[in-house]
């Protein structure tokens, strides 16, 4: 079975919180800090993105191979100084709240 590898890289910004991964307007589970999880999907062409409550990452288009798994690795986009803008984000930039790229195999 095909399957998609969400990756989270850990950090002080929601922490205790778990990110939703979504899946062509789906839910298919959760993501906590540090976390890698796998989810079973279909092969072919995915939107994938990740989501807490009304702020979502940039939306990634990946291949999920036939018997083989698709890899991605996400986060926050509140390190460092950029914590201080978290109202800024959540307000303005809900969309870059997080973020999401294609690891390479």
């Amino acid at each position: 079975m095909s399957k998609l590898r969400i990756s989270r890289d850990s950090g002080y910004a929601d922490r205790a919180r778990k990110y939703m991964v979504m899946c062509e307007g789906k839910a298919l589970g959760k993501v906590g800090n540090g976390e890698s999880v796998e989810f079973d999907v279909p092969p072919g062409e995915k939107e994938v993105y990740l989501k807490v409550d009304w702020c979502r990452s940039n939306k990634v288009r990946i291949n999920v191979p036939t018997e083989g798994t698709a890899q991605l690795s996400g986060g926050s986009n509140l390190r460092g100084p950029r914590i201080m803008l978290a109202i800024v984000y959540v307000l303005f930039k809900p969309h870059d709240y997080l973020w999401l790229t294609v690891q390479a195999d």
